[in-house]
């Protein structure tokens, strides 16, 4: 039998993958060749991790393992369960588990995997969501659990349009930096789906991750739009505050929390002086900026005004 052939575009990619990848946009199945394709292999093609790069979790943890076959092949791993090795062309990535497990490959594709891909080939990708709103294009960032896709849901549901969720894939232009466009399933936490989605509303849960899939992406046949990037908003907490607070950040400062923010996360020691001189100009040429206010429901209403520009 003929393995299924799937082709998507994803962060300026054209990916051929042997299943659907979450929020990416679908191409036709025409003959060109790829950029990037993904495979699957089962258990007894699992490779052996000859020199870490992270240390080994311990055996009950979720958290993966990443490390060099004596081949020179990347590898991520978690608990002999999920494999993905990258070539050193970073042209491929196989997905190595048993028939049971293929259910968790797309959605740790569609980040970790194809972030570490994407930092191989030089790519500068940023942890957040990208967003366009009254013709401007923003990226949220801010720390694990802040609130960032559930500040993009609220903005979908007035109006705004999601480029890309979790990775954000930049690319220069002149002096203008271009957002690729990515991954257009959200992952939202029960009660924000509830709060802004409804109870009535049913999507499929994450693997391995406690959230849910929302797949906002337009169905009108046409092929997502890179964009210019406007701003880059840094989501904080402001308990006891009044109202959303944005105070604009100097490059330096910008620079430092840009950094925190590269994707994948936990992986900032691997800076590349060339990705550090990127991320340095983009802290210089696009306003970053910093939003307090209150984590209230109540606030979203103002939190779009201010980000609707």
């Amino acid at each position: 039998m003929t393995p299924a052939r799937h082709l998507s575009r994803l962060y300026g990619l054209t990916i051929e993958s042997p299943f659907p990848l979450p929020g990416a946009k679908s191409l036709p199945a025409t003959h060109a060749v790829p950029d990037v394709t993904i495979q699957w292999q089962p258990e007894s093609a699992w490779r052996e991790i000859a020199k870490p790069i992270t240390s080994q979790p311990e055996a009950d943890a979720d958290r993966p393992w990443l490390g060099m076959t004596s081949e020179g092949e990347l590898c991520l791993e978690w608990r002999r369960d999920l494999q993905f090795v990258i070539n050193p062309a970073n042209d491929q990535i196989v997905v190595v588990c048993r028939p049971a497990k293929l259910e968790f490959a797309p959605t740790a594709l569609i980040g970790i995997g194809l972030g570490l891909l994407l930092h191989r080939r030089g790519v500068l990708c940023i942890h957040g969501s990208a967003l366009s709103i009254n013709g401007r294009t923003i990226t949220l960032v801010g720390d694990s659990g802040v609130g960032k896709s559930t500040t993009a849901a609220a903005l979908i549901v007035r109006g705004a349009t999601l480029i890309s969720d979790d990775v954000v894939a930049l690319r220069s232009s002149g002096d203008d930096f271009i957002v690729e466009p990515g991954s257009t399933s959200l992952r939202l936490g029960q009660a924000a789906k509830t709060r802004i989605l409804g109870a009535d509303l049913q999507l499929s849960t994450a693997p391995w991750v406690d959230k849910l899939l929302w797949d906002v992406s337009a169905d009108d046949g046409r092929e997502p739009q890179s964009r210019r990037l406007d701003a880059i908003y840094l989501l904080g907490d402001a308990e006891g505050f009044e109202g959303v607070r944005p105070a604009p950040l100097a490059p330096l400062l910008a620079l430092r929390e840009l950094i925190a923010a590269l994707y994948p996360q936990g992986f900032s020691t691997f800076l590349t002086q060339e990705q550090l001189t990127l991320l340095r100009a983009v802290a210089e040429r696009v306003p970053v900026i910093v939003l307090r206010y209150p984590r209230r429901w109540d606030i979203l209403p103002e939190l779009f005004e201010v980000l609707a520009g």
